[in-house]
């Protein structure tokens, strides 16, 4: 039996685990259940799948409980490149380094179990998390922490169409000349192809103009400038309308337009503003013209499904796990959803904000779960 589980083994799911670890939890004391070979396994490949040079958030957020972790490991490695702007975000492949080590050196993969978790239960003040449909694993306390990435979003124009693949569904092509998507991801694969197929003609079509953003959100809502504002808003539907104004969907930071707007002044990338109405016959259809394709690589995001996920139905109907009318768990300021049971990630967004479901709402959801159990027989002899 476990004291503590997590489900999920993400950036957010290392994050709580070492916090955990640094108060003294033992490794035979945690379990760690995600279905992918190696925890960050799942991130680590995605942001690799685009070629991301440098993450987007800050060199502050990471999975290290230390804020200064990363950049004392930048220094002691002596990266090159080790970050970048003003913000100084961090080198993509110097974070995953610097993630990995922690993982090796905190034991993690010795609690981590390969599996998906397919079932959960509460019995006497215990959870039993059932995972591959046929183990069963008891723990005091549980730690939802998977993300919202369970399915990626097709847009119905392009389901079922040939030569068409979502690049965190299906990367195997050879060559590819269009890329769909507004946002982020969808810069960066266009500047891969343009970098890989130095020949070719690129074409971008997105469903707006170029969104410029440092981050997802303003940074005040990684402090209590805006947060504070935050907290006092006691109704979850305005909290839940606040999120969707604030976040910023769909856009990208000021170098990656700048890099794309270079491409397009040279005539090697163009770029389709809302122009799209139809596919038919291996062609492109606008009002205007009608052009074929030889592959379309999808950037469009994943569906936002998480409450549909079978263990957030299983506790929603067999347990009554509170749903806020705006369709979010309805949780305590700690992150807490039923006794002993924590969420964060996008679970988490009423409470967390609009940072909820990146590196730094990983750093507060380990901070506000641990926070909780301080004085509690559980965590005292956890001291180091």
């Amino acid at each position: 039996m476990s004291s503590w589980t997590i489900i999920g083994g993400g950036i957010q799911a290392v994050t709580i685990a070492l916090k955990l670890k640094s108060l003294g939890l033992k490794t035979s004391q945690l379990t760690i259940i995600d279905p992918h070979p190696s925890l960050c396994d799942q991130f680590n490949n995605y942001t690799e799948r685009i070629e991301m040079p440098y993450l987007r958030s800050p060199c502050v957020h990471h999975v290290h409980p230390n804020p200064f972790h990363l950049n004392q490991f930048a220094k002691k490695q002596q990266f090159t490149h080790a970050s970048y702007g003003p913000y100084k975000r961090p080198n993509r492949d110097m974070f995953m380094q610097h993630t990995h080590e922690l993982i090796h050196r905190y034991d993690l993969n010795a609690s981590h179990i390969q599996g998906k978790a397919t079932q959960i239960k509460h019995e006497h003040s215990t959870w039993h998390i059932q995972y591959n449909d046929r183990h069963w694993i008891q723990s005091t306390y549980v730690i939802i922490a998977f993300g919202c990435n369970h399915q990626p979003y097709i847009p119905e124009m392009f389901d079922q169409q040939p030569d068409v693949s979502h690049i965190f569904d299906n990367p195997q092509y050879t060559h590819a000349s269009h890329v769909v998507g507004s946002g982020i991801s969808a810069a960066h694969l266009t500047l891969k192809l343009l970098n890989k197929q130095p020949h070719a003609q690129i074409h971008l079509w997105t469903n707006k103009p170029f969104e410029v953003h440092d981050f997802d959100a303003d940074t005040g809502w990684l402090g209590p400038k805006n947060m504070n504002h935050f907290k006092n808003l006691h109704s979850n539907e305005h909290r839940y309308a606040l999120l969707q104004k604030e976040r910023h969907k769909g856009s990208m930071p000021k170098e990656l337009e700048l890099r794309l707007k270079k491409h397009i002044k040279q005539g090697r990338l163009t770029h389709h503003i809302n122009t799209l109405v139809d596919i038919k016959q291996h062609h492109l259809i606008t009002e205007q013209y009608c052009m074929p394709y030889d592959h379309i690589l999808l950037a469009t995001g994943f569906k936002d499904n998480i409450m549909q996920q079978p263990l957030i139905e299983q506790l929603v109907h067999q347990y009554q796990a509170p749903v806020s009318s705006c369709g979010l768990p309805s949780i305590t300021p700690s992150l807490e959803w039923l006794p002993n049971l924590y969420v964060s990630g996008g679970l988490a967004d009423l409470e967390l904000g609009p940072f909820a479901r990146n590196i730094m709402g990983g750093r507060e959801a380990a901070l506000r779960i641990t926070e909780s159990l301080k004085g509690k027989a559980i965590m005292s002899s956890y001291a180091i």
